[in-house]
């Protein structure tokens, strides 16, 4: 007799107050269950995962490896793993949990033993999902390839590269950070292999290299294109390829760099036609969904359907009824606890594991909580004053974080200077009593650190609630594999990652937490691909304002690369002024439109200049003459050169930025800047929307008075406001001065010492190689010269390993310690 497959639906509608449901839920909230509902369970469990639905298997999935590890019984878990091929959990219950005697004395035991080596790889198991996305990626078609974190796509994405190291290969990246740890990882497995220069700026590119690798955002990508017009490339490795959807509009804003992507991935198509481009995302639902509409390109396509990891949801309303409850996801209903918590710190201080996770959407709340957090824990046995010092020698002595760091907790967002973000990390992945990091969506790109347990006190990304792919995404950063399955310190009972949604201080009041983790969360919940790219839309599913966007992207595209569309009646600007605009990707304002009058600014300007410009005050006068007056602005941010004042404040940032001053220089500097001030400029002190504390005009709040604020607090402000600061130079400002220099308007050496800090050739080279300036400085010094090579004519960088130990015992900071270690094979 055929039984037929269960589904979810009609397995809800005979649940309620069934003998099931009390014994499920009893196993949920850790009630001690009688031997028969053990069994009832247990039954239905393998009646579940052999003729239920794909929920309902994860369903009976999820009780196994409950009764597994609440019992100490794995003989269920072993079973199910083999038959499934979870490999890694078989062979860590037989590591762990049998002795050889019990492999040994069973024919089957030695059997299932013997045929997991044939999932080895190296010196860890595979699952059968992993090894098939691992056999299907040696393909050399086009492809995407769909895993969840953790299932090894970044040891893929360095096999693929290793086996390509005969071609141009770039992998694209969606920011700096995971930029640097792509370059790391490529150099730690594959220095072996000769690669030791992996082309990570633009300008690195010498026109003359047969082969190379390359990791770079699309921005750095771009840029390269346009230096170099005969550039072509073989392989193209886009990472976190969802990014290519785009972030829904708010407003009139559409995210450019979800575009920019797109246009990319056309100009390295239009440059070869033959150009394999290989996708890798947590989370893509349709294929077809990634093939940009104006190319002529099809996709092969594998995902995997395995869940070896459980979430545990449990949600607590701080300013509701504040009960604890856990979530069922395939009932879809909430369970509640007899755990009451009054607060968030509270609760997470009761839940917390060894390593832990606490989500906030504003950097600002990250600061804010960081710091009441810390001052609610007891003094730290542990001693954490040597890397109190080593921050506060690089920062500042009062920088917020150490007085968290002193309590076992850091913080990471994206107010932080870079090289202290990448710091917090490695001491986080390194140090067991660190228990918190406090962070943002900057842990949505790919950072990989250790965790068991995470609180999300927001339901927020920027202005929107978290998708549902981004959640998952979230949720997916605990609980890797590596930590699940180590050889050493591997602990099944990670395949239950515990997800804590919290309706907390930071959250809005309204917000429905039952409703916003039931949307994300149950089981039958479908992530599909909300495609906000208008180059990835269907052209004859547009609407007549999304036809006008589509045509003006594509016009855009084809003045920075002609011919790259099909586009008729394509109108290009004819000005070196309009072209370069568009080679820097302005978007200040229409070029087109307002090319007439740049031909006006540009031609008056030189006729009342005749010398190059050299300092900061020309520099900024420049920008306003040429790319402000006259023309008509879309973008508030950058119309704010037109105000001599802030042209002042800019030009003392550049000429900051031009004398090399490191980042502890610059506070002081600013601490000083702000103490010359009157009193009734210190009431209101442009901070921006991130940090702003009061309204001067209009509603937004963008300023903090200093006059209310101590020394310590105004110090921390700096830290914010430098790297505000910077990221606006680096993003808005320098690509004016790089058209300017273009337009031989800016003298070189002044360039130099405005784009790189300095025009010392051998410093460019180590920043054009990743370094920061304050390593390069270091470096630099007579006393490493013989433990390092400086190839300025080819960009190359070459260190002795000897380096880091002589470092050391010149007492360097511990931090440029570290980040050389980050440059090298170790």
């Amino acid at each position: 007799m055929e039984i037929k497959q269960l589904d979810l639906i009609n397995f809800r509608k005979n649940l309620k107050d069934s003998d099931f449901q009390v014994s499920y839920n009893k196993m949920l909230l850790n009630i001690e269950l009688q031997e028969k509902e053990k069994l009832h369970l247990l039954k239905t469990a393998i009646y579940l995962l052999n003729f239920g639905d794909i929920d309902l298997q994860k369903l009976g999935y999820k009780i196994i490896v409950n009764y597994s590890i609440k019992n100490n019984d794995y003989k269920p878990l072993y079973d199910l793993a083999i038959n499934k091929d979870y490999i890694p959990i078989s062979k860590l219950i037989e590591t762990k949990h049998f002795n050889q005697e019990y492999i040994e004395e069973h024919f089957f035991n030695l059997f299932f033993s013997a045929y997991q080596e044939n999932f080895k790889n190296e010196n860890y198991y595979l699952s059968s999902g992993q090894k098939n996305l691992i056999e299907f990626s040696k393909n050399t078609n086009d492809f995407i390839l769909v895993a969840p974190t953790s299932y090894g796509k970044s040891e893929i994405i360095i096999n693929k590269v290793h086996s390509n190291l005969d071609k141009k290969v770039c992998i694209i990246v969606p920011s700096k950070a995971l930029l640097a740890q792509t370059k790391k990882r490529l150099l730690n497995n594959l220095s072996e292999n000769g690669l030791t220069r992996i082309i990570t700026h633009p300008e690195m590119y010498k026109g003359n290299e047969e082969s190379f690798v390359s990791v770079l955002t699309q921005e750095r990508l771009l840029r390269l294109l346009q230096k170099n017009q005969t550039l072509q490339f073989d392989l193209a490795l886009i990472d976190e390829a969802h990014n290519l959807f785009g972030e829904k509009p708010f407003g009139d804003k559409t995210d450019s760099r979800a575009l920019l992507l797109a246009q990319t991935i056309m100009i390295l198509k239009k440059r070869n036609n033959n150009v394999i481009l290989n996708f890798f995302s947590p989370f893509v639902y349709d294929p077809k969904n990634l093939e940009i509409e104006h190319l002529d390109y099809e996709l092969d396509f594998l995902n995997t359907n395995e869940f070896i990891k459980t979430e545990k949801y449990i949600i607590c309303d701080i300013k509701g009824d504040q009960k604890l409850k856990i979530y069922n996801q395939f009932s879809n209903n909430f369970i509640e606890t007899n755990k009451v918590y009054q607060d968030e710190i509270q609760l997470i201080q009761s839940e917390k594991a060894s390593k832990n996770i606490v989500y906030f959407n504003r950097p600002k709340h990250i600061e804010e909580f960081s710091l009441r957090f810390s001052n609610t824990i007891r003094n730290n046995s542990q001693n954490y004053n040597e890397i109190i010092n080593t921050i506060a020698d690089f920062v500042h002595p009062d920088y917020n974080l150490l007085k968290c760091i002193k309590k076992g907790i850091v913080y990471h967002h994206g107010g932080m200077p870079e090289l202290i973000r990448l710091y917090v990390e490695s001491l986080f992945n390194e140090n067991k009593s660190l228990e918190f990091i406090i962070t943002s969506s900057t842990l949505l790109e790919g950072i990989n650190i250790p965790a068991e347990k995470i609180f999300l006190l927001s339901a927020m990304k920027g202005r929107r609630l978290l998708s549902k792919s981004q959640f998952k995404n979230l949720i997916g950063r605990i609980n890797r594999f590596s930590e699940i399955f180590n050889p050493e310190s591997g602990n099944l009972s990670l395949l239950e990652p515990n997800i804590y949604v919290v309706k907390s201080n930071y959250s809005h009041q309204k917000r429905n937490i039952e409703k916003f983790l039931s949307d994300r969360a149950k089981t039958e919940i479908e992530i599909e691909d909300e495609i906000n790219n208008i180059l990835l839309k269907d052209e004859n599913d547009l609407n007549s304002n999304e036809k006008t966007e589509l045509k003006e992207t594509l016009e855009y595209l084809e003045n920075i690369e002609p011919n790259t569309t099909d586009l008729e009646d394509v109108i290009y600007v004819q000005s070196e002024i309009a072209k370069l605009c568009y080679q820097n990707n302005i978007f200040d304002f229409d070029i087109k439109i307002n090319e007439p009058n740049l031909i006006v600014n540009l031609n008056s300007y030189r006729e009342n200049n005749t010398s190059e410009i050299s300092d900061a005050i020309e520099l900024l006068s420049a920008i306003n003459s040429i790319f402000i007056q006259n023309i008509d602005l879309k973008e508030e941010s950058f119309k704010r050169l037109e105000n001599l004042k802030a042209r002042n404040f800019y030009s003392m940032i550049l000429t900051w930025r031009s004398d090399s001053a490191s980042f502890k220089e610059m506070i002081g500097s600013f601490i000083a800047y702000w103490n010359s001030l009157p009193n009734d400029q210190l009431e209101s002190i442009y901070i921006g929307e991130k940090w702003g504390e009061k309204t001067r005009e209009g509603w937004k709040k963008l300023f903090v008075d200093l006059t209310l604020k101590n020394n310590s607090q105004r110090v921390n402000l700096a830290i914010l406001k430098i790297k505000e600061e910077q990221d606006y130079i680096e993003f808005n400002i320098l690509k004016y001065i790089e058209i300017l220099f273009e337009l031989e308007l800016v003298e070189e050496n002044y360039y130099e010492k405005i784009k790189y800090g300095t025009s010392d050739k051998k410093i460019i080279t180590l920043l054009k190689n990743g370094f920061s300036l304050e390593l390069a400085k270091c470096l630099t010094q007579e006393i490493y010269s013989s433990l390092i090579s400086i190839n300025i004519l080819n960009d190359e960088v070459l260190f002795r390993t000897e380096i880091i130990q002589t470092m050391e015992e010149n007492e360097e900071n511990k931090i440029l310690v570290f980040e050389v270690k980050y440059h090298m094979n170790q």
